[in-house]
């Protein structure tokens, strides 16, 4: 019994592990992804993503890691400044043209 224990916390730390590492280096939602996905890999049982998102915030937070992860970029602004800027151009060459 002690040795089945011992293996699944053993599987937990290399999960955790894993996963900060994504975290680091991939950013945090490949790193929820894949803890999501081994968890229920290990457990059979398929969690919340909300749980997941939880668990590694708080791994992260207790490493103090929160600040080092990548934080998903949205280019939301960028294409909506293009969009205006392309406009404005054809708007201006229209007027000058006429």
């Amino acid at each position: 019994m002690l040795e089945q224990s011992t293996t699944t916390e053993s599987i937990n730390s290399t999960i955790e592990e894993k996963t900060i590492e994504i975290c680091l280096h991939q950013g945090l939602l490949q790193g929820i992804k894949y803890y999501w996905d081994e968890k229920h890999r290990q457990t059979g049982i398929r969690s919340s993503i909300r749980l997941a998102r939880a668990n590694v915030e708080a791994l992260l937070a207790a490493r103090g890691l929160k600040d080092a992860v990548r934080k998903p970029r949205t280019q939301g602004l960028i294409m909506i400044f293009i969009i205006l800027l392309s406009i404005a151009v054809a708007i201006y060459f229209y007027f000058r043209t006429h």
